[in-house]
């Protein structure tokens, strides 16, 4: 005889769901990174503008059933222009949905289908951006309600970015980068992204960091930054990426790229570690000929404006 959990739906242990949420999840770029010590557990401290951008991975996120008492299954496929990102549980978001499920102590069948528009080993975030969508999603799929704050700290523990993700738009980022401050949202200007087929190692980059030098370096000052973000984007902007003087030197096809932007753009640099560099020009600026040159010579490039906010769900 099948027993059933009363009130619950479930019977032998199953409840059927098949709920379906699509999401988005944003790439970002960083208005400013510098880089103030070296942690004890290997971390770095850092003071980092972020900014949300409109280059969006697409994620499909189905909980077919929910369980009760044994460990979930969870799904992973992924398509899309980007090639490289495995489908199994090395992928942040398979990871991401195990860890909400350990956390809530909830389980199920799970499918999540990925489409990649957010090359990888770029320093735009994509893998963070991921996760954070899957943790939103299994958040709304399981009911569970949780504090955006209560998912920014599940996030922390699958990557320094994926915090930011949850809430997106223009943050200041201290700490490793997730202790998070709300800017002044950047709307005026649009970004010009180029990725080169060089693809960068972020440990590495900054295990290459020449610390004795960046201590004594002049900061910028965020109490400088905060009011100039409102009308970013202006050649006065104070914001640099430290990580720069560890990349560039040594890539001199890097370092002749982001030269030259610097040549028509307002503000021009590396994204975190790279090996995207990006640009960034007033709204009304059009940029088809110069991105399309970019292009035809076998580069990752996308013209984007601000993205104002995180993950988004754009279907439930």
């Amino acid at each position: 005889m099948k027993q059933q959990a009363t009130g619950t739906g479930f019977v032998d242990g199953r409840k059927p769901v098949g709920r379906r949420l699509r999401l988005r999840a944003p790439a970002k770029v960083n208005l400013h990174l510098e880089v103030l010590r070296r942690r004890h557990d290997g971390y770095h401290e850092i003071e980092t503008v972020l900014q949300a951008v409109q280059l969006f991975d697409t994620l499909d996120v189905r909980l077919d059933e929910q369980w009760l008492g044994h460990a979930p299954e969870i799904l992973v496929s992924v398509d899309g222009p980007v090639g490289g990102v495995p489908a199994d549980e090395t992928n942040l978001c398979w990871r991401a949905a195990r860890l909400f499920c350990e956390q809530q102590r909830v389980s199920g069948l799970m499918r999540i289908e990925l489409h990649k528009e957010i090359p990888t080993a770029a320093g735009l975030g994509g893998g963070s951006s991921d996760a954070a969508a899957v943790l939103v999603a299994c958040d709304k799929l399981f009911g569970t309600n949780l504090d955006p704050v209560d998912l920014e700290k599940m996030g922390e523990a699958l990557g320094a970015d994926v915090p930011f993700f949850i809430h997106g738009g223009t943050m200041l980022g201290r700490g490793i980068g997730t202790i998070l401050t709300p800017l002044p949202t950047v709307r005026a200007c649009q970004f010009l992204i180029i990725k080169p087929s060089l693809n960068l190692s972020t440990p590495e980059v900054y295990g290459r960091l020449n610390l004795g030098l960046t201590v004594q370096s002049p900061k910028a000052s965020i109490a400088v930054i905060k009011p100039i973000l409102a009308r970013f984007p202006q050649k006065t902007w104070p914001g640099f990426n430290r990580l720069e003087d560890v990349v560039l030197p040594g890539q001199p096809g890097l370092q002749r790229l982001v030269l030259e932007l610097r040549e028509t753009a307002v503000v021009a640099m590396l994204s975190g570690s790279g090996s995207a560099v990006y640009g960034v020009f007033p709204a009304d600026r059009d940029l088809a000929q110069m991105a399309g040159e970019y292009s035809e010579s076998g580069m990752f490039v996308r013209v984007v404006g601000p993205h104002p906010g995180g993950v988004e769900i754009m279907e439930d």
